[in-house]
C-alpha cells in the first residue's frame, strides 16, 4: 500500500530557503546535479529526506508537497487523473538514482508527487503531513480511490490516513479562507519552543504559536521567509 516517502519545497528563493531549513534544523544540504539541473537536498547522517526546486511558473506561492510511493507511477498518475487530479509534470526518469516521478494536483489543487525508487523513506526528519482541504469527505474519497487510503476519526473534525498500517497522514476542513487544499508538513524536533524562537530569528513567521496536546505533543506552524508553511512537532514523550 502506498505512503509517503519523499518531500519537496517549490520556493521562489532556493539560497534562502536552503539556508533557512539547514541552519534551522541543523541538517547538510547535498546537492545532485543532471546535466545543468541542481537539485539540493536536506540531508541528515547518510540518507538525504527532502529537496528544492525553483519556481518558475508565475502566480504560484512557496510550499511543501509530499511524494507518496507507489510501484508503477505511469499507473498512479492514471488512476490520480481518472480521479480528478491533474498531471502538473512527468512521468520522468532519473536513471542516476534509479527513481521515476510525477507531479500531480489533486482535485481540490492541493500539490503531491508520486515516485518509485525501491528505497525505504528516510526517518527522523520529517514527523507528519497533514492536508487542509475545503472539503475534507471529497479529499478522502480522492485519496482513497487513488492509493488506497483509508481515513479513520481522531478527534473532532480531524481524521488520519492508513495504508493499512499506521496512521502517516492527517486530514481537516481548511479553516484559513483558501479555496485549493495544501498540505502541510511537520518536521519533528526535540524542543518545539527553541526551534520557534530560532525560526523567528531568521526571518520566519507564526501561524500558530506552540501548543501542546495530550498524548501528541507539542507543536506550531510557521512560515519560513518565503512565504511557506511547515509545522514543527516534538512528541509528548520528548
Amino acid at each position: 500500500m502506498s505512503a509517503i516517502t519523499w518531500h519537496e519545497l517549490i520556493t521562489t528563493d532556493m539560497e534562502g530557503a536552503t539556508g533557512f531549513y539547514t541552519e534551522l534544523l541543523g541538517l547538510e544540504l547535498e546537492t545532485a546535479e543532471t546535466g545543468d539541473f541542481e537539485y539540493p537536498m536536506l540531508k541528515k547522517g547518510d540518507r538525504t529526506h527532502a529537496g528544492f526546486v525553483k519556481q518558475l511558473m508565475e502566480g504560484v506561492p512557496s510550499h511543501w508537497y509530499p511524494y507518496v510511493a507507489v510501484e508503477d507511477v505511469d499507473g498512479a498518475v492514471d488512476a490520480a487523473r481518472a480521479k480528478g487530479a491533474a498531471l502538473y509534470t512527468g512521468p520522468t526518469e532519473v536513471p542516476e538514482a534509479s527513481l521515476r516521478f510525477a507531479c500531480l494536483g489533486d482535485p481540490q489543487r492541493a500539490s503531491f508527487g508520486v515516485m518509485s525508487w525501491g528505497q525505504e523513506p528516510p526517518t527522523g526528519v520529517f514527523a507528519w503531513d497533514e492536508l487542509h482541504a475545503p472539503e475534507p469527505d471529497a479529499a478522502a474519497r480522492f485519496y482513497g480511490g487513488a492509493f488506497g487510503w483509508a481515513d479513520e476519526p481522531f478527534v473532532e473534525e480531524y481524521r488520519m490516513f492508513n495504508a493499512g498500517g499506521d496512521p502517516f497522514a492527517g486530514l481537516m476542513q481548511e479553516r484559513g479562507g483558501s479555496r485549493v487544499a495544501y498540505w502541510l508538513t511537520y518536521f519533528a524536533v526535540d524542543d518545539t519552543d527553541a526551534i520557534v524562537a530560532k525560526a523567528m530569528e531568521l526571518g520566519a513567521g507564526v501561524i500558530l504559536p506552540p501548543e501542546s496536546m495530550e498524548n501528541v505533543g507539542r507543536y506550531a506552524v510557521l512560515t519560513d521567509p518565503t512565504g511557506a508553511a511547515f509545522g514543527i512537532h516534538q512528541t509528548a514523550s520528548s
